[in-house]
């Protein structure tokens, strides 16, 4: 049993210190050099006064840095908290003082909104730079042995050497909301973290022998979890920093890759740019697991067909440390029922699932559409101080209200048919349309305005307003897209907007979605994953 990110790796440094178990960007870390490279961060993280279950964040890319910033912390008894880079610096900013954090880690993508963070944050006392910087030291510099210990120990060696409890937080992940400010998830070591070591790793089909690619964002849940179970399989972890599927096919060709998880929109991708371009074909790739948004069949067999592997799709969500539920590579190939392939699976031998009346929260037989909850050792521990959007989450008894629509058959496959909350997929970035709106009802042009996802060819789905103009007022379409991404990351602002005269509502006053979107959605198979 693992039960800590201590235990993992320093199971991986005594059994297969010279093992190679992260490479990427030009370096190769071994478990010995990751083992060294945490002690060095965690005796920094003390030196500067960080104390068991403070906050620490990491605003960056993908980086084989992540690893040495994601075991250090442990190390110290610190909770490290990955940030979304593509945020807007407000948005993180606001994560930031959430999380009360003192120390941050970033690159080059995340200086900008790192600095005017630190610039509003008193909090914010250190950054340590992932990439040159003139404005912070850099993580040697920050790491200097003689700043560490006035005898001048060898910083390798002095691991703080807190323990870790079943209870303590593994790690912290902020997931938005439909209204309210951004939520820090929290998983604990006990149960969130051992599920996915020994129970999803395996799950997943993870050996010794395999090379991962780690292509997903680490600050999200699909990445973290991903570089993590293959880890705890003693699996290479090939970090991927920036997705464009020339050089990614380039590189799983290169590097022997066996194992990928990738969203519908990164298969997409490899296999348009497999199909028209000399794209070297991933040869020792024997499973692609995939999830995130909606795919249609074609897309699916496109991507079958150029990369010639076992396909997985899981499903789940954040809260539930990921996926929760796996459609086989056998469903996949099964001529007899192709209907598996509109189904998102079924779930983990130790995961409950149910479908309750979203309204009474009672069971509803098999084959009626309710809203999906979920019951394991796998579910949040709770939202970082916040009691009431807990509550909201989890029930007494331990069920998790996933906010997804869907029935199952009389075998326990889910078959989702919508989101409760609204909630846009596009690109694998979860996108909540209550965020974007509140942003357009400041637009002076605008007397009203709801959003929608809408099916787009490359994203899965892609952000729509549909808007209504005040009086007198002619709102300009490319206007109204540059307001929003005065405020928001890019990723969630609309890429269209339509100017309509009324928008329908319900007798109470409430804008109508499926109606909304029902004639951009007709001729669509709307599935959400």
């Amino acid at each position: 049993m693992t039960a800590s990110l201590r235990e993992l790796l320093e199971r991986g440094a005594a059994g297969r210190p010279d093992t190679v178990i992260v490479s990427g960007a030009g370096q190769q870390l071994t478990w010995r050099d990751l083992h060294t490279q945490a002690r060095r961060t965690a005796a920094a993280l003390t030196r500067d006064g960080v104390k068991a279950r403070d906050r620490v964040v990491f605003v960056g890319k993908n980086d084989p840095a992540y690893f040495g910033y994601l075991f250090g912390c442990a190390l110290a008894g610190a909770v490290p908290v990955p940030l979304n880079w593509r945020l807007s610096a407000a948005e993180l900013t606001a994560m930031i003082k959430d999380s009360g954090a003192r120390i941050a880690f970033t690159d080059e993508a995340g200086a900008p909104a790192v600095g005017q963070a630190q610039a509003e944050l008193p909090q914010l006392s250190t950054v340590v730079a992932l990439a040159p910087s003139d404005r912070w030291p850099s993580l040697a510099a920050w790491q200097d042995p003689a700043g560490l210990d006035p005898a001048g120990l060898d910083p390798a060696n002095q691991d703080p050497g807190v323990p870790a409890a079943p209870d303590d937080i593994a790690f912290q992940l902020y997931t938005s909301g439909t209204t309210g400010p951004p939520k820090g998830a929290m998983f604990t070591n006990g149960s969130n973290l051992r599920v996915l070591l020994d129970d999803i790793s395996v799950a997943w089909g993870f050996t010794p022998d395999d090379v991962s690619l780690v292509c997903m964002p680490l600050f999200h849940m699909g990445g973290l979890a991903w570089a993590l179970a293959g880890m705890a399989q003693g699996a290479r972890q090939v970090i991927v920093r920036d997705f464009a599927p020339g050089p990614v096919l380039d590189t799983m060709a290169a590097e022997n890759v066996t194992m990928a998880f990738c969203v519908p929109t990164m298969l997409s991708a490899l296999s348009a740019t497999s199909a028209t371009t000399n794209a070297a074909r991933p040869q020792a790739l024997r499973q692609m697991v995939y999830s995130g948004a909606p795919i249609s069949p074609t897309g699916l067999q496109a991507a079958q067909e150029a990369l010639a592997c076992d396909f997985v799709q899981i499903y789940g969500l954040t809260e539930a440390t990921g996926a929760f539920a796996q459609l086989s590579a056998a469903e996949h190939a099964d001529p007899e029922h192709p209907e598996y392939l509109r189904s998102a699976g079924r779930p983990y031998p130790w995961v409950e699932v149910k479908v309750t009346d979203s309204q009474t929260g009672r069971d509803v037989p098999a084959g009626q559409i309710g809203e999906i909850w979920t019951r394991s050792a796998q579910n949040l521990a709770g939202y970082w101080h916040q009691p009431e959007q807990t509550a909201a989450a989890l029930t007494g008894d331990g069920w998790l209200r996933t906010g997804d629509l869907g029935y199952l058959d009389g075998q326990q496959r889910i078959y989702l048919v919508d989101r409760a909350k609204d909630m846009i997929i596009t690109g694998g970035e979860n996108v909540y349309p209550a965020e974007i709106e509140k942003v357009l009802a400041a637009h002076p042009a605008l007397a009203e305005a709801a959003v929608i996802g809408v099916p787009d060819d490359r994203w899965g789905e892609t952000v729509k307003a549909v808007v209504v103009a005040r009086p007198g007022q002619a709102p300009d379409p490319a206007g109204v897209i540059a307001f929003c991404r005065d405020q928001l990351a890019r990723f969630k602002c609309p890429t269209s907007v339509d100017v309509v005269d009324a928008l329908p509502h319900t007798g109470t006053g409430k804008v109508v979605k499926p109606v909304l979107r029902e004639r951009y959605w007709q001729g669509h198979d709307r599935r959400i994953h």
